[in-house]
């Protein structure tokens, strides 16, 4: 048996094979952020179909770190209730699922034009552009924040789920206090990378003392900037990010990008041949080079030989997978079944120019929508 197949445990969760559903914002909770049916279902498919883990799109911590409309929150115990349902429903399919936490800071556009407290890590002349400016954070808007992280995580815990995520990625709260891009601040939260690194580490200590130190914590982590002069976070600090979080008992790092010039996304689009994938791989290598904790790689991966080359050659522990199963939510079972073919998402651009991806699109409102232009084309609504 291919070892993508074989078990394997992140922390003390054990889980069927190396494969994770990578998180993305799925847009179908209700005005007030609460989990419905159509996300239950969602979730319980793909553990119905043999993904080892599956991690929830980002459930914000707080209303004022809210992106995206009909996205989840996690921010009062009023939530339990729905979430565990889901969870409920993956572990009768002998799944493991992790809810993704986080808060967007700068980039929480729905906080900023609903009249939500709108924060920013630091004043810098980057500050989208949402109708208002945002005020800089003060010492107690900053620790309650890492509470509310602590206080998401117990909530995950007495909802079932299995773990949490922290989201530390795609230039959002966690992702603009690392960067010195965003981070101009002058206090002990800004600076060096030892200042600029308190504020991921104090929020694993609050998932830890809330949620429980045998808890399992994550983070999916920008571990570098993407511009064309290379400003930013650097790989270097980003590998060194991911070995302090090894220390404070993080026990898996998926391996994403930081802030980026838009004009770079190209380097995701168009995955049409095994050179094109692992665009991750020599952040990956970068990591493991300096830290022995678990690695996730993400982005690109679509066909088995690479996958388990990948595996093989240590540079990785897991496979995380979105798009592709968005354009198929039964890709892992197929492959486990024998049919090895690549996986049919290509991560198609949208021709609209709406959304960086095929999969996204945005309705009249504003809100994305997720769906996969591919089977679109082929006349298939879903």
């Amino acid at each position: 048996m291919s070892a993508l197949f074989e078990p394997a445990k992140i922390g003390n969760i054990e889980v069927k094979n190396r494969f994770i559903r990578s998180a993305t914002y799925f847009g179908l909770a209700d005005e007030n952020g609460f989990v419905g049916e159509p996300s239950v279902k969602l979730i319980k498919t793909l553990a119905q179909n043999e993904v080892g883990l599956i991690i929830t799109g980002n459930a914000y911590v707080l209303k004022s770190g809210q992106r995206f409309p009909n996205a989840n929150l996690i921010d009062t115990d009023d939530h339990i209730p729905g979430f565990k349902k889901m969870t409920q429903s993956v572990h009768e399919a002998e799944g493991r699922v992790v809810m993704q936490i986080g808060h967007n800071g700068v980039q929480s556009k729905l906080a900023a034009q609903s009249g939500e407290d709108y924060l920013a890590v630091s004043m810098t002349d980057k500050l989208p552009d949402f109708g208002r400016k945002p005020r800089e954070m003060q010492e107690d808007d900053i620790a309650n924040i890492i509470d509310a992280f602590g206080q998401a995580a117990r909530r995950a815990r007495e909802a079932g789920f299995d773990g949490v995520q922290i989201h530390g990625a795609h230039g959002y709260l966690v992702d603009q206090f690392l960067s010195p891009f965003t981070n101009k601040r002058t206090d002990r939260w800004g600076g060096s990378l030892k200042n600029r690194l308190r504020f991921v580490l104090e929020v694993t200590r609050a998932i830890k003392k809330e949620a429980g130190g045998d808890f399992p914590a994550m983070i999916k982590l920008g571990c570098k900037d993407y511009f064309d002069d290379g400003g930013g976070l650097t790989i270097e600090e980003g590998a060194r990010t991911a070995k302090a979080l090894e220390g404070e008992g993080i026990c898996l790092v998926e391996i994403s990008f930081g802030n980026m010039d838009p004009k770079l996304r190209k380097i995701f689009m168009g995955i049409t041949s095994p050179e094109k994938e692992a665009v991750f791989l020599p952040e990956a290598r970068a990591i493991r080079a300096v830290s022995s904790v678990p690695i996730a790689l993400v982005t690109g991966m679509r066909s088995l030989p690479v996958m388990e080359e990948l595996i093989g050659s240590g540079v990785t522990d897991f496979i995380s997978l979105c798009r592709p199963l968005i354009r198929e939510p039964d890709l892992i079972k197929r492959w486990k079944e024998g049919d090895t073919r690549p996986a049919d998402c290509i991560s198609c651009p949208d021709p609209s120019h709406a959304a960086p991806y095929g999969c996204f699109n945005l309705d009249e409102n504003g809100k994305i929508v997720i769906f996969c232009r591919q089977l679109r084309r082929k006349g298939n609504p879903e």
